[in-house]
């Protein structure tokens, strides 16, 4: 086997293995990611309504006499809960744009790359490598 016929192969196993199995498990990793996105998506909807029946409470509790200083309390809980739920939207927000965004639109584009790479590569004659 002469050494452009070695080069070529070589080659080949590379553009091969990114292909079939690099590239499927980042593929699978994104979509994975996209499942957790889903998911505290609608964490974020839960806790929305939780908010929400936290400030009720808190206001039912404020309009009586006697347990006006639990509804200052239930007060304090909403405002961290909203503070939390605040930085949570945010991590997600930068999660979806910083991470799952970035690499879908890498990996389409090292999967097209490559497809082209690897083909025009791969139908090369051994001595067009040598000239």
């Amino acid at each position: 086997m002469s050494r452009s016929d070695e080069v070529n192969k070589m080659t080949e196993n590379v553009y091969k293995g990114i292909l079939e199995q690099f590239n499927p498990s980042l593929k699978n990793f994104v979509t994975m990611g996209k499942h957790y996105e889903k998911a505290l998506t609608g964490v974020t909807v839960a806790a929305k309504g939780y908010f929400d029946a936290l400030v009720k409470l808190g206001e039912l509790a404020s309009d009586s006499q006697g347990s006006k200083e639990l509804g200052d309390t239930l007060f304090q809980m909403a405002e961290v809960h909203r503070q939390i739920q605040v930085q949570l939207e945010d991590v997600l927000k930068l999660f979806h744009s910083e991470l799952l965004s970035q690499l879908e639109q890498k990996l389409e584009l090292d999967i097209k790359y490559l497809t082209v790479s690897g083909h025009h590569c791969l139908t090369k004659q051994p001595t067009e490598f040598t000239k």
